[in-house]
């Protein structure tokens, strides 16, 4: 038995050597810290997706932009050639060389900017792509309820104001 009992009194010594001395202050994680830092990661879940959703309707509004925005210039190029073939049949008798131009389809971008496409200008001129410019005039942004002073605003922002503004989609 005295076996025994030193047996037990060396392992106990053994135990209280080998264990951690933090290992008993350390302190795990309490529900309440825990709902806190789940409060936390849910705003900033929420955060994240608005900011996701702005960047994918300005992204959607860069691209209607450059839809329309070749349309336009293709508009001004036909109108060239179309001035051209006139000057053609008038001034020299020749046969027109262009032919005749068929307007190239900006999938109604253009309207949802409220600017309206003119076909068959004579003389051509760039003015239709001034209109186009136009929209980042101080007070277009204005009317749409973009402050351009406000150095907070960040681009985007603006961008997705404009495109409710515009009724883009």
């Amino acid at each position: 038995m005295r076996h025994v009992l030193t047996i037990a009194a060396a392992a106990g010594v053994v135990l209280l050597v080998a264990s951690p001395a933090g290992a008993g202050s350390a302190k795990a994680p309490t529900l309440k810290s825990l709902q806190a830092q789940i409060t936390t990661l849910q705003k900033q879940v929420k955060t994240l997706k608005k900011r996701a959703a702005l960047d994918e309707n300005v992204i959607a509004l860069t691209l209607e932009y450059s839809v329309c925005s070749t349309a336009l210039t293709a508009d001004a190029f036909q109108d060239t050639f179309t001035g051209l073939d006139a000057y053609f049949a008038t001034q020299l008798a020749k046969p027109a060389y262009f032919g005749t131009q068929t307007p190239v389809n900006d999938y109604k971008t253009c309207s949802d900017f409220e600017i309206v496409r003119a076909h068959n200008q004579s003389p051509p001129n760039t003015n239709i792509l001034r209109a186009l410019l136009d929209i980042f005039k101080a007070r277009s942004f204005a009317a749409h309820g973009v402050d351009l002073a406000s150095p907070a605003r960040h681009l985007s922002a603006q961008f997705f104001a404009l495109a409710r503004g515009f009724g883009s989609r």
